[in-house]
């Protein structure tokens, strides 16, 4: 029998995210055992057999260690960890002190740590990573590259041994009862979903919205706010709300209630900072969510975009600026505005969706992870 230790940070109970999708993917195949910084979900904590709360550092590598060494008595033992250091420092450890496997789940890359300090805090970890952290990653068994795997470049050569699982980016868990922008409305309405930050092209947003030229539309923000990303916004409030675009910031909002807003919606917006390597950033889960739902995606360019974006099929691409952004949005208000164009991208995105559902990307994500893990042994 082979149980699994699943070493992870915060999960939230956002059926979307990569995290919580895996702790379900893997309670759903073996018996789970997570060891985590925070609570699971309730909807979660009941499909797992137990959860470990730890610190940060030691309690982490010590409750990780004595977990993996009592398990082994039972049956075969597979850590599986995330991309952070902490967990990844954990799956070494297992790795060379107890008989285990050790599968690295790689969806983001480890710069998501470094991307927002400066200084000498982001010459350390980028030292760190680059001298230790990476080089320990070669006595992982099999990688999970769940994301763009251009990313491969960015990591050490592995063993000859570790055996490599691409996955084929993010899916979908919440479909919509009716195709979303079907209902003819007075304004446009663009979305917003996922971390308000400069890095996430809040500052192109504001750009966009400041010098906004088109019908009545209104600007959703939705997810966790950045200080200096929220001003960037109020400051061109008034300016936007005189050119016909009201700005209406909802800040975290349950998700339930993000689906209902993007239901509503015409278009998702997908800024990505391209100096950033990780899932989040470089291989939008949002994208496949707002297409989902409906809603015409318009992304910047960087990595993986363009497997999940045709330009003027199946949503719009853009270099990273305000102002290829701003062109970029104003092509997908003319599609929604005409109905014939607005009819034939809502079937094009759907068809690029399909077979895109969480279940089915799980299932097959176990499946070539046991099968890589039979191969390794």
């Amino acid at each position: 029998m082979m149980i699994t230790i699943l070493i992870i940070g915060q999960v939230n109970d956002v059926p979307n995210q990569i995290r919580y999708q895996r702790v379900l993917a893997l309670a759903e195949a073996y018996p789970l055992y997570v060891v985590t910084t925070s609570p699971l979900p309730d909807v979660l904590r009941g499909k797992v057999r137990e959860v470990h709360l730890v610190g940060r550092w030691l309690s982490m590598w010590r409750t990780c260690l004595k977990l993996a060494r009592r398990l082994g008595t039972e049956g075969e033992v597979v850590v599986h960890t995330v991309y952070a250091p902490r967990p990844m420092i954990a799956g070494f450890l297992c790795r060379a002190m107890v008989p285990c496997r050790w599968v690295y789940d790689l969806y983001d890359h480890p710069s998501l740590t470094w991307s927002n300090v400066r200084g000498v805090r982001r010459l350390l970890k980028r030292g760190i990573w680059h001298l230790a952290l990476s080089r320990m990653l070669r006595l992982a068994d099999v990688w999970v590259i769940g994301m763009h795997p251009g990313i491969l470049s960015h990591l050490p050569v592995p063993r000859r041994e570790c055996r490599l699982v691409l996955s084929v980016g993010p899916g979908i868990q919440n479909w919509p009862a009716v195709a979303a922008g079907s209902t003819r409305r007075s304004e446009i309405i663009v979305c917003y979903a996922g971390p308000l930050r400069l890095k996430r092209g809040a500052d192109l947003i504001a750009a966009w919205a400041r010098s906004y030229e088109g019908p009545a539309a209104s600007l959703h923000l939705m997810g966790h706010e950045d200080g200096d990303a929220v001003a960037s916004i109020e400051a061109v409030r008034e300016e936007a709300q005189r050119r016909g675009l009201r700005i209406v910031r909802h800040g975290w909002t349950d998700h339930a209630k993000v689906l209902d807003i993007l239901q509503s919606g015409d278009i998702g917006l997908c800024p990505i900072d391209p100096d950033v390597l990780n899932y989040r950033y470089a291989y939008p889960v949002k994208v496949i969510e707002y297409k989902s739902q409906g809603l015409v995606p318009v992304a910047t360019d960087g990595h993986g975009v363009r497997a999940l974006i045709r330009h003027g099929e199946t949503g719009f691409v853009a270099r990273y600026s305000a102002e290829s952004l701003g062109r970029a949005i104003s092509e997908a208000i003319i599609a929604c505005q005409d109905p014939d164009c607005r009819q034939k991208l809502g079937a094009n995105m759907r068809k690029s969706v399909e077979g895109r559902d969480w279940k089915t990307l799980n299932h097959r994500l176990m499946a070539d992870i046991e099968t890589a893990l039979v191969v390794a042994t």
